[in-house]
């Protein structure tokens, strides 16, 4: 995970990330003050977590392809970006039979 302080949006996140994936592996990390003045989040009610880092390694993703696993993320977090301000999201997903490095 990232920070020590982490707020409300990446706590969800990860814990949904945990839940549904029970990863051997997950990073979180909130990415937002990268995108500061970003011209899609201007008069935005977040934007100190909109943006998000995920590495995921997980058996779920085994026999996947890249987008059928990000479908599955982005389906976990859709009320994330529908109701609470999650702007974007860059991930690193990979099986259980991949390096993850």
């Amino acid at each position: 995970m990232s920070s020590a302080s982490k707020g409300p949006i990446e706590t969800t996140i990860a814990q949904k990330l945990q839940t549904t994936f029970n990863p051997t592996f997950l990073e979180v990390r909130n990415d937002s003050h990268k995108h500061a003045g970003h011209h899609g989040l201007r008069g935005a009610a977040n934007t100190t977590e909109s943006h998000f880092y995920v590495k995921c390694q997980s058996e779920v993703f085994n026999g996947k392809n890249l987008p059928s696993r990000h479908r599955l993320v982005y389906s976990l977090l859709d009320d994330e970006f529908k109701n609470h301000g999650l702007h974007a999201l860059q991930m690193k997903l990979k099986g259980t039979d991949e390096k993850i490095n």
